[in-house]
């Protein structure tokens, strides 16, 4: 079967295309390039649009203050983000995620907690189903190695059982990590190239 011939120029502008892909995924990946390694990450996996990374909203915060954000397709600021914070604001990120007090948490415990909030609720309480519950992964460096805490939902959790500490001490690290995904950046990436 005879192929089509193809136009020289056409010719010319896939190369050029395929050429350029691999700098358009590199330069997403730039936000904070020059930064010591991530002293925290953090992952949303959302439980209705589980379809790879590209879905998930990601931090990862530098010790250098350098923040990288990753905001998926569906949010109305999709795109990757790159901000700084100040000395300040860095202390208070290490105080709200404390990664001394992250290595005392029972995973097993933590995962009861995680899971049977919905089972615990009292009788008198309106109970609505979460089976698209959002994925959330923590992680963080404790001298040379790398620590990882995955839970379903745990904010919800929180709310629904102050008083369980596993649960609450893990909320709280994800709420401060998750408030800089919703922070303003420059920028960083294919569209929007500085």
């Amino acid at each position: 079967m005879p192929s089509r011939p193809t136009v020289p120029w056409r010719r010319r502008a896939l190369a050029a295309v395929f050429l350029a892909m691999p700098f358009a995924a590199s330069a997403a990946t730039a936000a904070c390039a020059d930064s010591p390694p991530a002293a925290f990450e953090l992952s949303i996996a959302s439980g209705a649009m589980r379809d790879g990374k590209e879905s998930r909203i990601e931090v990862r915060a530098h010790a250098d203050g350098c923040v990288a954000v990753h905001r998926p397709w569906f949010l109305r600021d999709a795109g990757d983000f790159e901000l700084r914070l100040d000395a300040r604001e860095w202390a208070a990120l290490q105080s709200a995620v404390a990664p001394q007090e992250l290595n005392k948490v029972d995973r097993q415990r933590l995962r009861a907690q995680t899971g049977n909030v919905w089972k615990d609720a009292s009788a008198d309480a309106v109970v609505y189903a979460d089976p698209d519950a959002d994925l959330y992964t923590l992680q963080w460096r404790d001298g040379d190695q790398s620590r990882q805490l995955v839970a379903r939902s745990p904010q919800q959790a929180a709310q629904r059982q102050p008083k369980a500490a596993e649960v609450n001490r893990v909320a709280e690290a994800i709420g401060a990590l998750r408030a800089l995904a919703a922070r303003p950046g420059k920028r960083v990436g294919a569209e929007g190239t500085p």
